[in-house]
């Protein structure tokens, strides 16, 4: 078990540059100090005015646009902040501000590729920056490229050998490729520095878990949750460690935490229902395993259709399906994620076009991509389940008209179709409530 992700200590590297606040400035530079200093202090409307300020007086400022970038990027305006920080860069090549914080919203935005290409730029010609190399290897560990991160964490901890989050996260890419004691060596390094780290004590508790040294691990375990106590994973270990010490009733405590923070999750549900017949409470125990069993039911069906990706990871229609299946299951993000594989294989893949613009549709973000997607969909396949999408994608964006016009056509195109004659229905209905 390893908690997703890296440390969060690595993300935070947001770099502002030291300056001195002269209260009674006006001049590019002085309104530069005033944005940065407000930029410290979490103010960060006031940082925004007086930094467009400066640019205003000082467009070549690339210093200040750099500094409107970082903080767009901390408020995670990505559009805007990458913007701004390409600008910067645009003007001052070298401008170490503005390269190290576009390559770290490029790993904000998961485009890692990017990211290291930055950080690799950097590297070359500041070799010595732990935050660089931090960076990095943060890239690489999240694009599953474990050996790299091991040489970019062992570089980090060249240039600052105590530091916890590159010993946490370079344990946890140990256990990734499997190098057990690596990992247990740098858990422990980094815990002898701090602790309470939540992330090492509970990966390093899973692990002994995991070796049946319950001992061992139940005091790290503890020690996670109580310092995370969102760390899913780790009270999820805790539950198994208490189990197998008989210890049912706070097994029981910790199986219902997990489920409450993750509703889905089959393990927690098939393990309470055993802790529950063992203290003598079968009718909770029934009920915990029947929800086990449809969990485990619909778990099945995702991980069959992930594996027909895996033998076929260039057929679009092995994504479209496995999409459909979180779909069915309320799970959107990983639907969303799902359709767009197939389009990453098949850009004219237009079952896939259409689904994507359908969820846009329903959780009513990326519109302008929902419309773009149903047109797209309509006129590589004359569908009219593609043009009641696409009058759907205009309604949920305030276009009225053009929405129906839309559902007429597809009333004229499949006159039989009662659902499309009831969407132009409640079309009419949300006017009418809006007059």
């Amino acid at each position: 078990m390893s908690q997703k992700g890296v440390s969060f200590l690595v993300f935070l590297l947001v770099i502002f540059l030291s300056v001195v606040w002269d209260a009674g400035a006006q001049t590019p530079q002085d309104l530069y100090t005033r944005g940065m200093q407000a930029a410290r202090q979490g103010e960060y409307s006031q940082a925004l005015q007086y930094l467009h300020r400066a640019v205003d007086l000082h467009p070549e400022f690339a210093k200040a646009h750099a500094a409107l970038g970082t903080v767009y990027l901390q408020l995670g305006d990505f559009p805007a902040s990458e913007k701004t920080l390409t600008h910067a860069l645009h003007i001052a090549p070298d401008l170490v501000q503005a390269a190290s914080n576009l390559a770290l919203l490029y790993a904000r935005t998961e485009r890692f590729e990017d990211a290291i290409r930055v950080y690799q730029n950097l590297i070359q010609k500041h070799p010595e920056s732990l935050h660089v190399w931090l960076g990095v290897a943060s890239a690489y560990q999240q694009m599953d490229r474990f050996e790299e991160a091991i040489e970019a964490y062992q570089e980090s901890l060249k240039r600052s050998p105590n530091h916890t989050a590159a010993m946490s996260n370079l344990a946890s890419c140990y256990e990734a490729v499997k190098q057990e004691g690596q990992a247990i060596r740098y858990y422990k390094a980094a815990l002898a520095q701090d602790p309470n780290l939540s992330m090492a004590n509970g990966n390093l508790g899973a692990i002994h878990q995991k070796r049946g040294e319950l001992d061992k691990a139940l005091p790290l375990l503890e020690k996670a949750v109580q310092h995370d106590p969102r760390f899913t994973a780790a009270r999820y270990c805790l539950g198994l460690v208490l189990t197998k010490k008989r210890e049912f009733q706070r097994a029981a405590v910790a199986y219902q935490q997990v489920i409450a923070q993750q509703s889905d999750h089959v393990g927690a549900y098939y393990n309470l229902a055993q802790v529950f017949f063992r203290l003598k409470r079968p009718e909770e125990g029934k009920q915990a395993m029947e929800v086990y069993r449809r969990l485990n039911a619909i778990a099945q069906e995702i991980e069959d259709r992930e594996r027909a990706i895996l033998i076929e990871p260039n057929n679009p229609l092995k994504h479209y399906r496995l999409g459909l299946v979180y779909a069915k299951y309320g799970k959107i993000d990983e639907a969303i994620s799902a359709f767009q594989a197939a389009l990453d294989v098949d850009t004219n893949a237009h079952y896939a076009l259409n689904a994507l613009a359908r969820l846009y549709i329903l959780r009513g973000v990326e519109l302008q991509d929902a419309i773009a997607h149903a047109e797209k969909a309509f006129h590589l396949t004359q569908s009219p389940q593609y043009m009641q999408t696409l009058a759907l994608a205009y309604f949920q964006a305030g276009k009225r008209e053009n929405a129906l016009k839309a559902i007429q056509t597809a009333i004229e195109m499949a006159p039989e179709n009662d659902a499309f004659r009831q969407t132009l229905t409640k079309m009419k209905e949300a006017d009418e409530k809006t007059k």
